[in-house]
């Protein structure tokens, strides 16, 4: 019987593969990402200071009869309600800025448990393109939402924000900032999946009832080849060169 490449070890390590139980829970994962098979499809799970969420990487059942047991989605933050007074802190400052774009963090304190936004220092900016420099961090600090503006332009994701929101993160964007009520989306996103946070706290401060973040379980949008790229970005990560 061979023995397992040490780069797989290493994968598997990173990024393991586990069944889901039939008849207990899920065991306790500390931080980081897992990939689960149940009865009722395959999910990722990611759990960081700020995070846990399972997400489906596939939808319907799969054609074999698999023994082992379901899973469902859920998105929870540790920090709970997305802070509005930060969101508006946010857009006051991107009006500030107008015609052109802005781009700002909230960053996550392990120490308090609660978030700060620091806007980003740009290095060019236009009324349709930002490239900045994110604000130094101290130590327990991470990025949790990363948001952004369009200036007057409606809020969407481009093409260019698909390519710029990688890692894991939420991420914003506000549009028609000259308005008197923005447009905004909110998504969260895992290592190239998108998970759109249709119910976000930003309709609620315009109109809806107030409460925490409700728990997601939209469908994700994906792509061919999610699971391959999440892999060789482990790989790249973890076996540099």
């Amino acid at each position: 019987m061979g023995t397992m490449d040490s780069r797989d070890q290493a994968l598997l390590a990173a990024c393991p593969v586990i069944a889901a139980p039939r008849f207990g829970a899920l065991p306790d994962m500390g931080n980081g990402q897992r990939v689960i098979v149940a009865r009722n499809g395959w999910f990722v799970q990611t759990r960081l200071d700020w995070l846990d969420c399972i997400v489906a990487l596939g939808h319907g059942q799969p054609l074999m009869h698999l023994p082992y047991g379901e899973v469902a989605e859920h998105l929870r933050f540790s920090f709970g309600v997305l802070p509005i007074r930060l969101i508006e802190a946010f857009v006051a400052a991107g009006r500030e800025r107008l015609p052109n774009e802005a781009a700002g963090v909230l960053i996550y304190s392990r120490r308090t448990g609660q978030l700060r936004l620091a806007m980003c220092e740009p290095e060019q900016t236009s009324p349709v393109h930002i490239r900045y420099r994110r604000p130094a961090m101290a130590k327990g600090e991470t990025v949790a939402v990363d948001l952004h503006t369009h200036g007057r332009a409606p809020a969407f994701w481009s093409s260019e924000d698909d390519r710029d929101d990688q890692g894991i993160k939420v991420a914003g964007v506000f549009g028609l900032l000259d308005r008197p009520r923005p447009s905004a989306c909110f998504r969260l996103v895992i290592n190239g999946l998108y998970q759109p946070l249709d119910r976000h706290p930003w309709q609620q401060l315009h109109g809806r009832a107030q409460g925490e973040w409700p728990e997601q379980g939209a469908p994700a949008q994906r792509g061919e080849g999610w699971m391959r790229r999440v892999l060789w970005r482990w790989r790249d990560r973890y076996l540099p060169g």
